[in-house]
């Protein structure tokens, strides 16, 4: 069924359960509002600011909105030598919004103040502190009018903790909402589609979107239709007034597609580095003549960072590329763990119902460690992959049986209830007997152990197969800084510098093509494979990446 935007009230789609106690919301420190302010031209002496139209869109308790309005008065102070609270034109200037109804009476409350504070009337200021602040779902409101500034620090919710109507509606309004994707990705796509032609887009995000699978559709939609004027990394800083682990940026976008895009990485957001940077021709900044194509991951704020990587993409084939039937996938996720992983050998089930399970902490680079855990397995060994008969096995019948009512309660198993007894993933019993190398998913680089074909991987483990490849000679190369420094581009960052060797991340690393290596430097790449010299490793791996 086609459904028109907006036919409804926002609060029809709610049906009641929009949140009225003003929780859960991440703050924003000062200097930082004001600086994302500065950077999006929302400056009192620049231009008469009550002409132009600036709209929040999840207020909060009106952090921004208060920054905001004190910018709207000095501007009128400057231009015309004083506030004439009664003008029509200061109710058009500032709009903003949150679905929080607690937030809303918050941030009303502390417009009005500072309006009284600045000399407004009483009835007045309580008036354009009303008209300011709308109890409203950005995404779903009825919005008649364009801005020249779409301003603030949208939620950050994933959209499975919505209420399913909710969910649906926005998934249906948003394009670019996919997957598993955070709310500030339609906060975005909402905000774009309200610029003017003129109009600046500045939001402090997380960083996900720039380089994740779910940020893709966001990133086509800004290649194909608007410039990234300024993109500011701050993962490893702190930007906000509580410690939250947000992997924070800095985005400001525009319409002027085809001009030069500023890019920065900072480890520290203090008022005087922030303040160094407002000069757009900061040595800071790395200018990119254009920004990253067709939905491409945004891997390097350093613009020689980047001439590196699109070196390597064209001199060095993908990693799946690199030689005959290199595979890379992920080990096995159950939705129950604590029932089909279990420490040793259960005595009740089949032998051949349980796998050698190799998990995360068991893998380092030098040897296997392995911790003694078998996985439950439904499937057979046949290359069918069918499961087990249980009348056939008995001991994994009663087993299931046990641990029914707490099986069946999995999503994968509401969605097919026959087959209730199933891992999320299917287990292909073949890779077990398989050489591979395998990668924790979340660790400090370097990590990449080898299995002669003894175990089947755990969820938190990515493997790599390959016949072209001399597994011991690859691993040498995945090891080196030479791939390290991939990882970290096209991966999310992580508290403390850890990064995340993801399937999605592994799939774009450029590797030397395998028959491109003579024997004797394949015989010296294996050699060192299991080193713990990274100097040594890298020293070897030069000569594989014509370095």
């Amino acid at each position: 069924m086609s459904l028109l935007l907006f036919e409804q009230d926002w609060r029809d789609v709610w049906e009641g359960a929009a949140p009225t106690e003003p929780v859960g919301a991440v703050f924003t420190k000062p200097e930082v509002t004001e600086f994302i302010l500065d950077l999006a031209g929302y400056q009192p002496t620049l231009s008469r600011l009550a002409d132009q139209r600036l709209l929040e869109p999840s207020c909060g308790d009106g952090a921004f909105l208060a920054a905001s309005v004190l910018r709207l008065l000095d501007s009128e102070r400057h231009h015309r030598g004083k506030v004439a609270w009664s003008d029509g034109q200061l109710v058009t200037a500032l709009k903003a919004c949150d679905v929080n109804l607690g937030f809303v009476t918050q941030a009303r409350g502390r417009i009005e103040r500072l309006l009284i504070q600045e000399g407004c009337p009483g009835e007045r200021a309580r008036i354009l502190a009303n008209v300011w602040v709308e109890h409203a779902d950005f995404l779903l409101a009825h919005w008649r009018e364009r801005f020249d500034f779409v301003i603030g620090n949208p939620p950050y919710v994933r959209i499975e903790d919505l209420p399913q109507r909710v969910m649906q509606r926005y998934r249906e309004l948003f394009p670019t909402c996919v997957d598993r994707a955070d709310l500030y990705i339609a906060f975005f796509e909402q905000g774009l589609h309200l610029l003017s032609d003129g109009g600046q887009l500045a939001f402090i995000c997380a960083n996900r979107f720039v380089k994740n699978q779910y940020g893709r559709s966001l990133r086509e939609l800004i290649s194909r239709q608007y410039r990234v004027r300024f993109f500011l990394n701050l993962e490893h800083t702190q930007p906000f007034v509580s410690d939250v682990s947000a992997y924070p940026c800095i985005v400001v976008l525009d319409r002027e597609t085809g001009k030069e895009t500023r890019a920065a990485t900072l480890d520290r957001v203090d008022g005087s580095t922030l303040r160094s940077l407002l000069d757009g021709y900061s040595s800071e900044w790395s200018v990119f003549p254009s920004w990253y194509p067709e939905g491409a991951p945004w891997v390097a704020t350093n613009k020689g960072a980047f001439d590196q990587h699109e070196a390597l993409a064209e001199q060095y084939p993908l990693l799946e590329d690199s030689a005959e039937q290199t595979r890379v996938g992920i080990g096995v996720a159950t939705g129950a763990d604590d029932i089909f992983v279990r420490p040793s050998k259960e005595a009740s089930v089949e032998d051949y119902c349980q796998l050698p399970l190799i998990m995360a902490k068991d893998v380092t680079a030098e040897s296997l460690n392995w911790s003694g855990h078998y996985l439950i397995n439904p499937y057979k060994s046949s290359p069918d992959g069918g499961f087990h008969s249980m009348s056939d096995t008995p001991g994994l019948a009663a087993y299931f049986e046990h641990h029914r009512e707490r099986l069946e309660k999995r999503h994968t198993a509401r969605k097919s209830p026959e087959m209730w007894f199933r891992t999320i993933d299917r287990v292909s019993y073949e890779l077990t007997g398989t050489p591979k190398l395998l990668l924790p998913d979340i660790q400090n680089g370097g990590v990449v152990g080898w299995d002669a074909g003894n175990y089947y991987p755990h969820h938190n483990l990515y493997w790599i197969t390959s016949l072209g490849w001399n597994l011991h000679a690859l691993q040498a190369v995945l090891r080196s800084t030479f791939v390290y420094n991939q990882v970290r581009a096209v991966s999310v960052q992580m508290r403390g510098g850890a990064v995340r060797y993801q399937a999605q991340v592994l799939r774009k690393l450029r590797v030397p093509l395998a028959s491109s290596l003579s024997s004797d430097l394949v015989h010296r790449l294996a050699a060192v494979a299991r080193s713990i010299n990274q100097t040594e490793i890298d020293t070897v791996a030069a000569e594989a990446f014509h370095v």
